[in-house]
């Protein structure tokens, strides 16, 4: 079963593409010093083109929110705890609309 997606209203101040990007990495567990490829990343949105999701990485380690290292095979991502905090902020906040009910 697919997690519901956060909503922009929540956040004005991020974009969809980026709260997608953001939560596919906690859901491959990118955080910290557990880095996953940006194909991983890449392949678990695959109704997002890999160039635009690429841009968005780019736009969130701009934002201090993901971490890259660049390798031989590949670059590498993760959260940065900002990133993990964040989405954990937009988790609870989540949580707490469901919990209001209708």
């Amino acid at each position: 079963m697919e997690e519901p997606r956060m909503s922009t209203a929540m956040n004005p101040g991020i974009s969809s593409d980026e709260i997608q990007v953001l939560q596919a990495m906690w859901e491959l567990k990118a955080l910290g010093t557990h880095t996953v490829m940006m194909r991983s990343l890449v392949g678990r949105m695959p109704d997002v083109p890999d160039v635009e999701t690429i841009e968005t990485v780019k736009r969130l380690e701009a934002r201090g929110l993901v971490t890259t290292k660049k390798r031989a095979g590949g670059d590498l991502l993760a959260l940065s705890p900002l990133g993990a905090a964040y989405v954990r902020q937009l988790q609870d906040r989540q949580l707490n609309e469901l919990n209001r009910g209708p």
